[in-house]
Parts: C-alpha cells; sequence; structure tokens
C-alpha cells in the first residue's frame, strides 16, 4: 500500500548560538498570530523557551506547525506539514520545501529577527508519522527516489547521510554544494 504522506519536517539549520534569547521570535510570532490576513493560518502560540535544545517558539497551524527549534544539531526554522498535501511523493515534497523556504525568507525578513544567519547549504529532511514511514529500508525504497529529485531540483548537488538509528524517524542530513539565497531556492522551486 502506497504511503500517503502528510508528515514532513524540514530544519534550517542556524548559526545561532544554543543559548540564543527567543524573545525576538516570540514578538515576531506573535504579530503573525494576530494578522489578520493569515488568522486562519495560525491557531495557537507555544513558547518552549523553557526546555534546553527544545522546540524554542512555535506556530501551530492547521495544515503546518513553524518554529525557531534549538534542537540539536544546531538551531534553525523547522517546518512541520501536518496535513493537506497532494500529488506525487515528489510535490509534496517539493511544497514542503517551498513552505519552508517562504516563511524562513518571511522570518529573516523581520526588523527585529536576530543574527542568526540562516545556513541554506545545511538542512534536515525527517518524515515523523513513523507508522506510515517508519525507518526500513521498505520506506526508503518508496521515497528515496522522490527524496532525490525534489533535492535535486531545488538545492542542486547535495549529500545525503540518511538517519540510521532505527527507532528515530525517517530521514536524512542534508549538505548542499553550496549556500543559496532562499529567493534562488524559490524560484527553482516556482
Amino acid at each position: 500500500m502506497p504511503i500517503d504522506l502528510q508528515r514532513i519536517s524540514i530544519k534550517i539549520l542556524s548559526e545561532a548560538k544554543a543559548d540564543i534569547s527567543l524573545t525576538s521570535f516570540l514578538d515576531i510570532f506573535g504579530r503573525w498570530r494576530a494578522d489578520k490576513a493569515h488568522a486562519a493560518e495560525w491557531v495557537d502560540l507555544a513558547d518552549y523557551a523553557h526546555v534546553p535544545r527544545g522546540p524554542g517558539i512555535m506556530l501551530v497551524g492547521l495544515k503546518v506547525n513553524f518554529a525557531f527549534d534549538l534542537a540539536d544539531p544546531a538551531p534553525g526554522t523547522l517546518y512541520v506539514t501536518r496535513k493537506g498535501l497532494t500529488g506525487t511523493h515528489e510535490q509534496r515534497i517539493k511544497a514542503a520545501l517551498r513552505g519552508a523556504f517562504d516563511l524562513s525568507k518571511r522570518l529573516a525578513a523581520e526588523k527585529n529577527y536576530p543574527a542568526a544567519r540562516l545556513c541554506t547549504d545545511a538542512l534536515e529532511l525527517r518524515f515523523p508519522d513513523r507508522l506510515f514511514t517508519p525507518n526500513t529500508k521498505a520506506t526508503d525504497a518508496e521515497l528515496r527516489p522522490a527524496i532525490d529529485a525534489a533535492l535535486n531540483a531545488a538545492l542542486g548537488a547535495c549529500q545525503l547521510t540518511a538517519v540510521s538509528d532505527a527507532g528515530a524517524s525517517y530521514g536524512y542530513n542534508i549538505k548542499a554544494a553550496k549556500a543559496e539565497p532562499l529567493d534562488a531556492l524559490l524560484a527553482r522551486l516556482a
């Protein structure tokens, strides 16, 4: 039975220190949540700043969650699709990449965004639904061609390192050949 891929997690790592103050993210995300133009998009704002190397500040949406995440290997923006994806596996992964790049670009453009340069050459791609996408060879056989195609379209040449722990979510750590502006990555996926 083919996988109905809905939950895709993309983290863009940053150069921020692990002890970065999250106050500005709380302000930015609070403003985004209150924005009437996007009111239907966001349903909650969660402050996990007190959790060491935790999820940081998170905007909870009906279809996606977006956070500035402090978990290892480095702080960064975390975009997680929840539902509503359609099309092939490749189309769904590309849609998640577009969403991650778009919101990360929007966040980095905020005037009170801290000096936390996003490293567009260092990403994590995970599929957190362990029921439908367990970390197995069968899952990899079904999803790897779509992953390769989507990442090649977005990033060009990149090196993928599989998450080897069978108990962890299926996915890859990604190292692109070069860091590029988010605008350029979005243009490739248009």
